[in-house]
C-alpha cells in the first residue's frame, strides 16, 4: 500500500489542485517525466501543502484501549464483524471499512508524497528565500508527522536497548520515480532519526521564514512545530529535550487552556449539536495545529457513533467523579442507548448528534493542554531539581479550568504522587482523541477488553505485547513483495 498510495502523482490530481482560481495554467500541461504537472513557484508548492496534512486516521486506536468497552447489543452486525477483530487485537483485521489500520497506513503514506513534492522541487521555485524556507519547514514537518504516526502505529514503542533492531515501517523521502517500487522496513530507530531531522529542520526553516510562516492553526507553525517536538522526546524517553521544546511553546503561548465551564454554559444555552461544532473550535480554544474537513467522518465511526458498539469503559467513566469536587469533563459526554443499556458517548467532533448546518468537523494534532503534561511529565522524569514545582504549575493550570470548586494540590506532594496525577489527567483530558493508545504502548500497560458487560475478559493485552505493534495490512503484504517477509513477529 506504499507502492499504491504513493501512485497519487497523476495530473489530473494536481491540475485540480491548483488551477482552480488560478490564472495561467498553461504551464501544468506541460507534462515531465512521469506525467506530474509542473509546478515553478513558492505560491504553487504552498498551495500543495493545503492538500497535504492528513485525516486523524489513528482515531480509531481508542478502540485498542482500555477506555473503551463493547457491546454487543448495542451494535449493528455490520459494525460487529468490522470493528470487533480491532477490538481483539486481531492481524486479520478487515481492510474495505471506513477507518483502520489499512486505512491509516494508506492516508499517511498518501501525505508524504505531497510533502515529497514539495521538498524535491522548492529549492529550485520562484520565490524569495523566506518563502521558500517556510513552504519547506512545512512539509519537512508533515512528512515527520506522518512516519511519526506510522511507526508509532506499525512498530513496537521506542526503546533505546531494541529501537536499532526492532521493525519500524519503509521511509519513503523521495518521489517514485519509476512505475513499480517495493519498500523494505526501515527500523525504529532509522524512523525516528528521519522523523527528528525533518522536524528539526523543518523548525529551523520556519523560524527563517519570517512573515510566510502561516499564522492561521491549520499549518504548522513555530509553536505547533515545538509541541510536536515535544512529543517526539517525551516518547523516546529524552526528558531534557521534552521540557526544552514544550518551555518553548509555554514561552510563547502561556499556560493558557481551555475554558471548559464557558464551553457548558455553550451547551446548555445553544444544545449538544452546536456544542460538538464548537468544542474543537480553535477561534475559541488553545488548538495549536487542527485539520479541519466538512465531510469525511470516517476516523471517528467507531467511537463517534452510537451504532458501533464502543462506548467509554466502565474503568474510565468513575475517574469523572471524584470525591468531594465535580469534573466539568464529566459533561462532554451524553447518554445513549436504550432505558436497560444506557451508555456514554463524548462529544467532541459534532457527529452525535449530526453537526448543525453542514458545519465543518475539527480533529486536533497538537494542544496546550499536551504541551503542559508533556511539559509536567518530562520534568518530573528529569532530573531537574524544581521538577515538581514546575510540574504543578503545569497541571494546575488545567485543573483550575476543570474543577468545581477546584482544590489546589498539596505543593510538597512527592513525585511520584504527582506523576500520577499526571498519568490520571492525561488519560481524561484526551479520551476520544486518538493518544491513549500511544500511552498504553509507552507506559507498557495492561488492558483486558471484554464482549459482555461483567463478563470474562475475551482477550488480554499484556505490558509487553507483541501486538501492540499492528500488523502490516493485508494488501500492502501483497502489493510490497519484500515486505511480506518482514511482517511483525508474533
Amino acid at each position: 500500500m506504499v507502492k499504491t498510495a504513493l501512485k497519487i502523482s497523476n495530473l489530473a490530481m494536481l491540475l485540480l489542485l491548483f488551477c482552480v482560481g488560478m490564472t495561467g495554467c498553461k504551464k501544468f500541461t506541460e507534462e515531465a517525466y512521469d506525467n506530474r504537472a509542473q509546478i515553478e513557484s513558492a505560491d504553487q508548492y504552498a498551495k500543495v501543502l493545503v492538500n497535504a496534512y492528513p485525516v486523524r486516521h489513528d482515531l480509531f486506536t481508542d478502540i485498542l484501549t482500555d477506555d473503551y468497552d463493547f457491546h454487543a447489543q448495542l451494535a449493528q452486525a455490520s459494525n460487529i464483524s468490522a470493528y470487533l477483530p480491532m477490538y481483539l487485537w486481531k492481524d486479520d483485521y478487515p481492510d474495505n471499512i471506513n477507518t483502520g489500520p489499512a486505512v491509516a497506513y494508506a492516508g499517511f503514506y498518501s501525505k508524504i508524497y505531497y510533502a515529497n513534492l514539495v521538498t524535491e522541487g522548492i529549492d529550485a521555485a520562484t520565490g524569495s528565500p523566506e518563502q521558500k524556507a517556510a513552504v519547506k519547514g512545512e512539509a519537512l514537518l508533515i512528512r515527520a508527522y506522518c512516519h511519526f504516526i506510522l511507526v508509532n502505529l506499525f512498530g513496537q514503542h521506542y526503546n533505546t536497548a531494541t529501537a536499532a533492531k526492532d521493525l519500524g515501517i519503509p521511509l519513503v523521502t523521495e518521489i517514485n520515480k519509476g512505475n513499480i517500487n517495493f519498500y523494505h522496513r526501515n527500523t525504529v530507530k532509522q524512523v525516528y532519526d528521519q522523523v527528528e531531522k525533518d522536524a528539526t529542520d523543518g523548525l529551523a526553516l520556519l523560524q527563517k521564514g519570517g512573515s510566510y510562516v502561516p499564522a492561521n492553526p491549520y499549518h504548522f507553525s513555530i509553536a505547533s512545530a515545538n509541541a510536536f517536538l515535544s512529543r517526539i522526546k517525551l516518547y523516546k524517553g529524552e526528558w531534557d529535550e521534552s521540557v526544552k521544546y514544550a518551555d518553548a511553546v509555554i514561552a510563547e503561548k502561556g499556560r493558557i487552556v481551555r475554558n471548559l465551564a464557558a464551553d457548558l454554559v455553550f451547551q446548555q444555552s445553544n444544545g449538544l449539536p452546536f456544542f460538538a461544532a464548537r468544542y474543537m473550535d480553535p477561534a475559541s480554544h488553545p488548538n495549536l495545529l487542527m485539520l479541519s474537513y466538512v465531510t469525511n467522518l470516517s476516523p471517528i465511526t467507531p467511537t463517534g457513533f452510537s451504532i458501533c458498539g464502543f462506548f467509554p469503559s466502565d474503568s474510565i467513566v468513575p475517574l469523572y467523579q471524584p470525591a468531594g469536587t465535580s469534573d466539568l469533563r464529566r459533561r462532554v459526554f451524553t447518554a445513549v442507548g436504550t432505558v436497560i443499556d444506557r451508555r456514554l458517548i463524548a462529544i467532541k467532533y459534532g457527529t452525535q448528534p449530526n453537526s448543525p448546518n453542514n458545519t465543518p468537523i475539527k480533529t486536533p494534532y497538537f494542544s496546550m493542554e499536551e504541551v503542559l503534561l508533556n511539559h509536567a511529565e518530562a520534568l518530573l522524569r528529569s532530573t531537574n531539581g524544581n521538577a515538581v514545582a514546575g510540574a504543578l504549575a503545569d497541571v494546575e493550570a488545567i485543573r483550575k479550568e476543570r474543577y468545581v470548586p477546584y482544590m489546589s494540590l498539596d505543593p510538597a506532594i512527592t513525585k511520584q504522587a504527582l506523576l500520577d496525577i499526571i498519568l490520571l489527567e492525561r488519560r481524561k483530558e484526551f479520551v476520544n482523541e486518538g493518544l491513549r493508545w500511544y500511552d498504553v504502548k509507552r507506559l507498557g500497560l495492561r488492558v483486558e477488553h471484554r464482549t459482555s458487560r461483567g463478563g470474562p475478559p475475551a482477550d488480554v493485552l499484556n505490558a509487553s505485547d507483541l501486538r501492540k505493534a499492528l500488523q502490516i495490512p493485508r494488501l500492502e503484504q501483497e502489493r510490497n513483495v519484500p515486505i511480506a517477509s518482514e511482517l511483525n513477529p508474533r
